[in-house]
């Protein structure tokens, strides 16, 4: 394996050995290099700790980065749904209403059929019934409830 290829920590052993070689002594020169040669080896053993805590940060990031995509899918999903409920809430608009409020339902008394008709089939006096196609008439007189309100 190539110098440059090796880890920190396998640099710092290397240069360790070659000290070792050349027997340094206790001269002041020799000291220098020794305390030098020792923080390099303390260094190296930091940033190796170091680079290890940062993989293991990368791992959960990673994890962390599955989770969020799978819960910003499952936010697109809702709402898709949330908004489509809402777009069906915004096709009932104020027409709809009022056409829903002059609606009147009616039994037939032949089938039991339940159906609504609106004011202007109540004025016109009779319908079908969708189910056995009975007339069903409507009788009332305005009258009436002129009276009733006597």
């Amino acid at each position: 394996m190539d110098f440059e290829e090796k880890t920190i920590t396998e640099k710092t052993s290397y240069v360790k050995g070659l000290a070792e070689g050349l027997g340094l002594g206790d001269s002041a020169q020799d000291k220098l290099i020794k305390a030098l040669i020792d923080l390099v080896d303390d260094m190296a053993v930091e940033i190796a700790d170091l680079q290890e805590e940062l993989d293991g940060l990368y791992e959960e990031l990673d994890e962390l980065e599955e989770q969020v995509d799978a819960v910003d899918e499952d936010l697109d999903e809702l709402e898709e749904y949330v908004y489509d409920i809402d777009d069906d809430f915004d096709d009932f608009d104020e027409e709809d209403e009022e056409d829903y409020e002059d609606c009147f339902d009616i039994t037939c008394p032949s089938c039991g059929e339940e159906f609504s008709v609106d004011e202007q089939t109540l004025i016109d006096g009779s319908v079908n019934c969708p189910k056995c196609n009975e007339l069903l008439t409507f009788d009332f007189d305005e009258d009436d409830d002129e009276e009733d309100e006597d």
